[in-house]
């Protein structure tokens, strides 16, 4: 693999950049010195248009006519639901038909009625937290399983069958870039989410519920149900998707709030101040730091002209530092107000589980700061060895309290 472009600028799909935390540095230099960067080809795949500026990149996830989902939305030639159309990697008016459905139960409006679910998930991880003894590993005790436990009521998935969700999105999402897919095991994990969400949909079309397998199980769309293609991508997608956020900003608020404990002794003196602290944590962490498009046809952006065909890749994380938009974007400042981060991405695939994200990664440090409790990070964190993810896949810990 060529790791370093032709002007000495390191090759984006080099994954120990991202795994030893050095991206950001990268972007600041591509963003002033070629802000619509040309990746070359590599022995990952073709070469692609990097987009690090803010601007550049919010326009490009509004320009949904001319910069395609349609042909996946990972960097590689990947898509986690096989060759199923689903939502996620699906353009307008396709996208919108389906999208519409579930948006409504999805609101902000709407997760307050899930709130005493959140606080139950939080609560009862917490307390399994309390009861370790020293050191443990954050991330399979805490951050993996919240957004699934939620998820799970969410969907309408019996509590029991919870720890399902947790392996299937871990064996969905966890492929680096630089491994060669196992299509096999991809294919045994996808049909163990059809086989299951298949009897789920049909229990619930005998007994609906409030839930979103009710609602999808009930669906139409022109006046016909949804089929049954429609709904397995959109379960598989519900189930690699609907952690991603909430996990990786569990994991990286703790890394900074342990880096700077002014910040956590400020809530804890004005616990009303989590709300705009969370939209900080949400920016610096960027869980999902990039998407892939497809240019339809020919269109410049900034000084480049990109031909149809070409890969243009939406870097959120960049575009969440740019100096232009973020005053001192380095800086974790808690109080940090606007924040208009890309972190759940613009436009028409702006991200469905926002709200529910948000409501869960708030949930989670209110309740930290209400038992009067800080983590310590005890041991250096380790990042997924991935370009698209940012986040971490252990973080040791320990407990004390501070209240």
């Amino acid at each position: 693999m060529n790791l370093t472009t032709a002007n000495a600028v390191p090759d984006l799909m080099d994954l120990t950049i991202f795994q030893e935390d050095r991206e950001m540095p990268v972007f600041d230099e591509i963003r002033v010195t070629d802000p619509v960067h040309w990746n070359p080809p590599s022995d990952l795949g073709p070469g692609f248009w990097a987009l690090t500026r803010y601007e550049d990149v919010k326009a490009a996830a509004y320009d949904a006519e001319r910069l395609s989902s349609a042909e996946g939305t990972q960097i590689v030639d990947r898509k986690v639901e096989g060759k199923l159309a689903s939502l996620h990697n699906m353009d307008d008016p396709e996208h919108a038909e389906l999208r519409k459905i579930t948006v409504p139960h999805l609101r902000a409006v709407k997760i307050k009625q899930w709130q005493d679910a959140i606080d139950e998930a939080v609560n009862l991880l917490l307390d399994e937290a309390e009861s370790q003894d020293g050191e443990f590993d954050m991330v399979p005790l805490i951050s993996a399983r919240l957004p699934m436990l939620v998820l799970s009521r969410v969907m309408g998935v019996p509590a029991v069958d919870g720890p399902k969700l947790v392996d299937w999105t871990n064996r969905l999402t966890s492929s680096d870039p630089a491994e060669q897919v196992d299509a096999e095991e991809l294919a045994e994990v996808r049909e163990e989410v059809m086989n299951y969400f298949a009897e789920l949909t049909e229990q619930r079309r005998r007994e609906p519920r409030e839930d979103l397998v009710s609602v999808l199980a009930h669906a139409e769309i022109h006046g016909r149900p949804l089929t049954w293609e429609e709904l397995a991508a959109y379960y598989i997608v519900l189930v690699a998707a609907g952690n991603e956020t909430a996990r990786q900003a569990v994991s990286g608020g703790t890394i900074l709030f342990d880096r700077h404990p002014e910040a956590w002794q400020q809530l804890l003196d004005e616990p009303a101040g989590l709300r705009v602290a969370i939209e900080e944590v949400l920016r610096w962490v960027t869980p999902v730091a990039a998407m892939r498009r497809t240019a339809l046809e020919p269109l410049t952006i900034g000084d480049k002209r990109i031909a149809a065909g070409d890969k243009v890749v939406l870097w959120f994380s960049a575009a969440n530092r740019d100096p232009d938009v973020f005053e001192n974007p380095h800086e974790f400042d808690i109080t940090r107000s606007p924040n208009e981060h890309l972190t759940f991405g613009w436009g028409i695939h702006f991200c469905l589980g926002a709200h529910l994200a948000r409501a869960e990664v708030r949930s989670f440090f209110a309740e930290v700061l209400r038992r009067g409790l800080a983590f310590e990070v005890a041991g250096p964190p380790e990042r997924v060895n991935h370009n698209i993810f940012r986040g971490w896949s252990h973080l040791p810990v320990r407990l004390r309290r501070v209240g």
